[in-house]
């Protein structure tokens, strides 16, 4: 998803005007979301699988995805009274989330390739490598080209961890690890934002 979809987003969401809903319902949790689509909607996200900005220039299937989730943020918005602030971070999170689903079935990196990556995210602490990425993120996003301004020791850290899955250390494969660690952290900005927000 390029720096442009996303600020895309984030104006939509910023434009929604918050629902009256009782309060009882405003702790709606992020999961809403997930049971907002239609069955058409469903298999659209599958398709744009292999459709999406991935490894070329597609920001028309890019801007189509965005367009379902957010119809979807809207659903969730209506029934439970969140705030502009609370929408635009649900945002984030459910664009992450279907985002990293289709990635992770587009082919880009097999299973053995993801689960080495996975695997690589379980030990230690990467606290630090999830801060360089989100910053990477909100960069791309003001940037509006999806230029993350990742360098110098930020992205000295990032080739160690790609280096460190075992799945190779290319430029090719480190952009590819890359665009997965993005969809990850954009899910957790948007959880940790929303619940911060929420009182969670």
């Amino acid at each position: 998803m390029r720096g442009a979809a996303l600020a895309g987003v984030t104006l939509l969401a910023m434009a929604m005007p918050p629902a009256s809903a009782p309060v009882a319902a405003q702790g709606k949790a992020l999961g809403c979301m997930a049971g907002a689509y239609t069955g058409e909607q469903d298999a659209r996200l599958d398709a744009l699988a292999d459709e999406a900005g991935f490894a070329g220039e597609s920001d028309e299937a890019d801007g189509e995805l965005a367009g379902i989730v957010m119809q979807a943020v809207e659903s969730c918005v209506d029934g439970n009274g969140w705030t502009q602030e609370e929408a635009m971070y649900a945002a984030f999170y459910e664009l992450g989330r279907v985002s990293e689903a289709a990635y992770r079935n587009s082919g880009e990196l097999s299973e053995a390739q993801l689960g080495n990556v996975d695997e690589a995210l379980a030990k230690g602490d990467r606290s630090r490598l999830w801060g360089i990425i989100e910053r990477g993120l909100m960069n791309g996003m003001a940037s509006g080209d999806g230029n993350s301004g990742i360098s110098g020791g930020d992205a000295m850290t990032l080739g160690a961890f790609v280096t460190g899955t075992g799945i190779g250390s290319d430029e090719a494969t480190a952009e590819k690890v890359g665009v997965l660690l993005g969809f990850m952290a954009l899910q957790r900005l948007g959880r940790r934002e929303f619940q911060g927000l929420q009182g969670e």
